[in-house]
């Protein structure tokens, strides 16, 4: 790391990195094999292996042989999913996320909801633990072929990722090592939504939009979905839609919103701008800057569209159906959809893989 990185990194007077430059970000995580949490260089302390989808959900819903669906399509085994962590930073994620997640995690839908109203601050831990889990996915994403066929072509996964955007992501996720100070501004859209348990794994989903910094985790009869890096603007431009939710949501319906918030986050007209202060006490704090409005790209400057978001997650889970090609050509034009009819109203136990509210 040159000098002038360097001084732009953040170092407390125990050694600890506070606060990343982002070229040393780029080097020593994004590129590098340092622990993701405090930066230790491997070798330099013991590491061991810390669970991309945590392990108390994967004994949970008997996942560790299981597999996960990459972004090549191909499959990897849950309990094989790890990144390397130092164990001191292992344990921290233990105590700061896992063990409190997990209590709140535990219980029914309404009773999260209860306990959300009571204590609204929970929010702000599930944020932070879906942008850990984010950030864990694509790093583990550096070690994973781009194609399984190493005859085909090399690379990894992670080569077409814009680090430079999970920078800020990696801030947050690792805030309870530096203890930052988070603005209320920088808090991503969180929405809890009632969830159908007809996944062939038990109740278990997992989804995660690369472009659109959107993360989801389905657990029994309840999804959390989070995107990231939007200060909520998500929720100003979509809520009308959430609103519109009477029921419980199957796979097709959830991918359907998670596609939404992709489209939107990857197309606002101004984006948020994040960054980190330090007083001269050494506090540090997650600024966020909003724009005035909230508003989309005019459509001609638009990035993808939701259908074209919807026809990437449905084809994965789709399976084999009359017409299929068909079916996903008009999901891909936005001509069908598993939320609403036509009418706008919501589509209730729509788990017909055909069945959708423009056809």
């Amino acid at each position: 790391m040159g000098a002038q990185e360097k001084s732009k990194t953040f170092i407390n007077t125990k050694g600890e990195i506070i606060f990343f430059g982002l070229q040393h970000f780029l080097d020593d995580i994004a590129k590098g094999d340092c622990c993701f949490i405090c930066g230790a260089q491997s070798g330099s302390k013991d590491f061991n292996d810390e669970h991309v989808i945590p392990d108390w959900i994967l004994q949970k819903y008997k996942l560790h042989n299981k597999f996960v669906t990459l972004p090549n399509k191909t499959k990897f085994r849950y309990g094989q999913y790890k990144i390397p962590c130092c164990v001191d930073c292992n344990s921290e994620l233990g105590k700061n996320y896992e063990k409190p997640i997990s209590r709140l995690l535990s219980k029914s839908y309404s009773e999260i909801c209860d306990t959300i109203n009571k204590e609204p601050q929970i929010i702000k831990l599930l944020f932070k633990w879906l942008s850990l889990i984010f950030l864990k996915t694509h790093i583990k994403d550096k070690t994973l072929l781009a194609n399984r066929n190493p005859n085909i072509g090399t690379g990894y996964i992670a080569d077409e990722y814009y680090w430079e955007e999970i920078h800020h992501i990696h801030c947050i996720a690792r805030s309870h090592y530096t203890k930052a100070i988070i603005d209320d501004k920088v808090y991503g859209s969180v929405f809890i939504l009632p969830s159908l348990k007809v996944d062939k794994l038990g109740g278990f989903d997992f989804i995660d939009s690369p472009n659109g910094k959107v993360i989801m985790i389905q657990l029994g009869e309840f999804s959390i979905i989070s995107v990231l890096d939007d200060s909520c603007a998500s929720v100003s431009l979509f809520n009308e839609h959430i609103q519109r939710i009477k029921g419980p949501l199957n796979p097709f319906q959830l991918r359907e919103i998670i596609s939404h918030l992709s489209f939107i986050n990857l197309n606002l007209k101004e984006n948020p701008v994040y960054s980190s202060s330090f007083s001269p006490n050494g506090n540090y704090k997650i600024n966020a800057k909003l724009p005035e409005k909230i508003d989309l790209l005019d459509k001609k400057e638009q990035l993808f569209s939701p259908g074209q978001f919807l026809r990437y997650y449905v084809e994965l889970i789709i399976g084999e159906v009359d017409d299929k090609e068909q079916i996903l050509k008009e999901i891909e034009e936005g001509k069908r959809g598993y939320l609403f009819n036509k009418k706008g109203e919501f589509l209730t136990n729509n788990v017909d893989k055909k069945t959708t509210a423009n056809n």
